[in-house]
């Protein structure tokens, strides 16, 4: 079990992220070290070897090792002083658009791992079998991922309310806009659906 698991994680984990080894060891740091750590310690590694897998998380790329929020904020800062500007506006609720589908990839695949090592935990519980220190790092993980998923689907809203009350005022002016902040909705839509999914992973343990 834990070799199949290693392999599928260190998979996940490394194609997900598209940065280059520099970016990504800026945006990934310790928020996905972490979660590639207590993800392989409740497969079962040893300390040497979680570290190991964290760091590849780190350097290398992972599953939301980053923060979808920071990214929206700075969209905003690009943004200032030119909020009145229908080309700006578009420029960065498009950006704020690639930001989050991407997000959505990494947490549909972050939510397929983490719902197998479940599904495996479960089986444990059931079989009477499981290792208490597997399930509390496997709880920590999800609590983990939980909590990202969710500040990102608060960035979300703001930055959604943001570009309504923008939208509202120019009164059907940009068929343009309408359908980025139509697709904004979507997203988030689609953010919940998946940290709903990951509640209730969490919910099973």
């Amino acid at each position: 079990m834990y070799r199949p698991f290693m392999i599928t994680l260190f998979a996940v984990f490394t194609a997900a992220c598209e940065t280059t080894q520099q970016t990504a060891s800026l945006e990934c740091g310790a928020a996905g070290l972490g979660v590639a750590f207590l993800l392989c310690k409740a497969a079962g590694g040893s300390n040497a070897t979680c570290a190991a897998v964290g760091g590849v998380a780190a350097v290398g790329g992972g599953v939301l090792c980053y923060s979808l929020s920071d990214k929206l904020d700075k969209r905003r800062k690009e943004l200032a002083g030119h909020e009145n500007d229908l080309d700006a506006r578009l420029r960065y609720v498009k950006g704020i658009n690639a930001d989050t589908a991407k997000y959505n990839e990494d947490l549909k695949k972050q939510v397929a791992a983490l719902s197998q090592h479940t599904d495996t935990l479960v089986q444990q519980i059931q079989q009477k079998t499981a290792d208490e220190k597997k399930l509390a790092d496997q709880r920590k993980a999800l609590d983990a991922a939980i909590k990202n998923a969710s500040d990102s689907v608060a960035a979300q809203r703001n930055a959604l309310n943001f570009m309504r009350s923008y939208q509202a005022e120019q009164a059907g002016k940009s068929q343009e806009l309408a359908a980025e902040v139509q697709r904004q909705q979507m997203l988030l839509a689609e953010t919940q659906r998946e940290t709903s999914a990951l509640a209730a992973q969490r919910q099973r343990i």
